[in-house]
């Protein structure tokens, strides 16, 4: 460790760089950091760390807490790439992966260790703007990150302004499903330069939205494991034009989510659910200890946020995943969008989040207000 890597020096901290020889004590900082509300889970993110942060596919820095001992309590990264602001390609950042061990005395040193490290965002790479997602119910980080407040302790840090409130909608594999009324079929050779269009387009309207194109596309089929052009599945106008489309991605190959608990309507919910599955023979939720096993709807667009073209893609994804003995597929939904409309009819679980816009108190952006019910987050790399 060379003295360039250390962001931040506290009483009971110090916050530095990460390394690859860091990955086994990063993924015990995840695993042993609960997300508990009626249902508790843990993410798992070995045998690799960093290959989240990879799959952003630009620059990315890890950063950890370690006290005087050596023990690692907490992380954070920060990814940066072009997004489109204001009808301009900006670089902008996400930051992900904030986590503290319960008990870690450095942990009230870490939110203020990210003025650091969101400086190094903007001096190394032009960083200015950046977005994060926060659990609604996550008391801790939204008291710790965004109730700024009057603190002293808290002067100088980050700005966090709430951007697009939404649900992790889960469509859970409950009952048999209609085919689509519409055109919906998986993408193919002949079907890339429209779908790469289409993407690019809807991107553009996005805060923060990818700069999408040939090269991009082509990075991710390279780099996301099970990843292709086939896992695509588009909707057809009578024209033949792609009006929406949506990737379904399985992450367990380098992200899980492991089930520790049920408690109270959820409990009695996965009672009942398990029940049913019995009888009509759909995937039962897992038993404490296992993992849920889901696909996010990545890439997932539709034009015009026409509630009926995602009823279709939903419909469509829902039957050809079947095979696969999902627990669910989940879709990024915006809070007050008329795609909320599409899920009518489907077996859904919904948790609420929120995407806030992220500045230093000195950036021009600090005092923007980017409410917006089409974000450029990419909820399967969260």
């Amino acid at each position: 460790m060379s003295a360039r890597d250390v962001i931040y020096t506290g009483p009971h901290v110090t916050v530095r760089r990460a390394a690859e020889a860091d990955n086994a004590a990063l993924c015990e900082v995840v695993r042993r950091v609960h997300l508990r509300s009626q249902l508790d889970v843990t993410q798992e993110r070995d045998p690799d760390f960093f290959a989240l942060p990879r799959m952003h596919l630009g620059e990315h820095a890890v950063y950890l807490g370690e006290n005087a001992e050596g023990f690692v309590g907490g992380c954070g990264s920060v990814m940066v790439r072009p997004g489109w602001v204001d009808g301009e390609v900006r670089t902008v950042g996400y930051l992900s992966d904030l986590r503290a061990v319960p008990g870690f005395k450095g942990a009230r040193a870490l939110p203020a260790a990210y003025h650091r490290a969101l400086e190094l965002a903007r001096d190394e790479q032009g960083a200015e703007l950046f977005y994060t997602v926060i659990f609604d119910d996550n008391a801790v980080a939204r008291r710790a990150l965004v109730g700024r407040g009057g603190d002293k302790r808290r002067a100088g840090q980050p700005v966090y302004r709430p951007m697009t409130p939404f649900h992790m909608t889960s469509v859970q594999y409950a009952l048999p499903m209609r085919a689509p009324r519409g055109e919906v079929r998986r993408a193919k050779d002949g079907d890339r330069d429209q779908l790469v269009a289409f993407l690019s387009a809807q991107a553009k309207r996005r805060v923060m939205g990818d700069v999408m194109g040939p090269e991009l596309f082509q990075r991710r089929l390279d780099a996301w494991p099970d990843f292709s052009l086939e896992s695509f599945f588009i909707a057809l106008d009578g024209g033949g034009r792609i009006v929406g489309a949506t990737a379904p991605w399985n992450t367990h190959r380098f992200k899980r989510t492991r089930v520790l608990g049920y408690y109270g309507p959820m409990l009695r919910m996965k009672r009942a659910f398990n029940l049913g599955a019995k009888v009509l023979r759909y995937p039962p939720l897992p038993e404490p200890g296992e993992c849920l096993d889901f696909a996010f709807l990545s890439h997932l667009e539709v034009k015009d946020d026409d509630p009926a073209v995602l009823r279709d893609l939903l419909r469509a994804t829902y039957r050809a995943l079947a095979q696969d003995r999902l627990h669910f597929i989940s879709a990024m939904i915006p809070r007050g969008s008329t795609l909320e409309a599409a899920f009518k009819g489907f077996v859904v679980n919904r948790t609420a989040m929120t995407v806030y816009s992220v500045a230093l108190p000195e950036s021009p952006f600090a005092a923007r207000d980017f409410t917006t019910l089409h974000p450029g987050f990419e909820m399967a790399l969260s």
